[in-house]
């Protein structure tokens, strides 16, 4: 691993974890054992560094995507799967991150959000194997049912009224991916979520 890419992913750790503005390029220095000076002849400047931490971040997130794609024996466990796996991941930590995001970057939010767009694409492979399979409706256009995920994705991150203090985290992720995942599916596609929740409810 070459310097920078080292300095990617010790920044990106020190940013999920304590959120952005909390973290300062001192602080990253630090933590990666070199001088502010060879940081900065690496990134110009913070908001450079953190644009590079979230491309890694989405790159890494693609490549997941497609090795499920082409591995998938059951399009909606793997869809039930990356779905809780984003939402936790947002709910852990992504909140903070969007928040500041929106507060002290606000040039390079708008720059994710129109990444985010651009990449809805990428889950139609995915989609178009499900409905291979039966277990996924076509009779819905792809590019709405991924828009409509992805907005339940930003309003999970963004709505600062959701009423985390009356239902735990599980809550929030079976709701979630009933309602997402629910109703996109045939109804071969819902035995076999209520297949995994069963499964899932008797290891608990």
């Amino acid at each position: 691993m070459d310097l920078k890419q080292r300095i990617i992913e010790i920044a990106s750790k020190l940013f999920f974890r304590n959120g952005i503005k909390g973290i300062t390029m001192s602080d990253i220095a630090a933590e990666t054992g070199i001088s502010k000076r060879t940081l900065y002849e690496n990134f110009s400047d913070k908001e450079q560094l953190l644009e590079q931490c979230i491309l890694t971040h989405s790159e890494r997130g693609d490549a997941e995507i497609a090795r499920l794609t082409e591995s998938a024996d059951n399009v909606i466990g793997v869809l039930m799967r990356f779905h809780s796996m984003q939402l936790t991941e947002m709910w852990s930590v992504g909140r903070t991150i969007v928040r500041d995001l929106k507060k002290y970057h606000i040039a390079l939010y708008k720059r994710i959000e129109f990444w985010q767009r651009e990449k809805i694409f990428r889950f139609i492979p995915l989609l178009e194997k499900g409905v291979k399979q039966g277990l996924i409706r076509n009779d819905i256009p792809f590019e709405i049912m991924l828009w409509l995920l992805q907005r339940q994705f930003k309003m999970l991150m963004e709505d600062e009224t959701i009423p985390a203090e009356r239902y735990s985290f599980d809550d929030f992720i079976h709701a979630a991916t009933l309602s997402a995942i629910r109703g996109i599916a045939t109804p071969l596609g819902v035995e076999k979520i209520d297949e995994i929740f069963k499964q899932k409810n008797k290891k608990q």
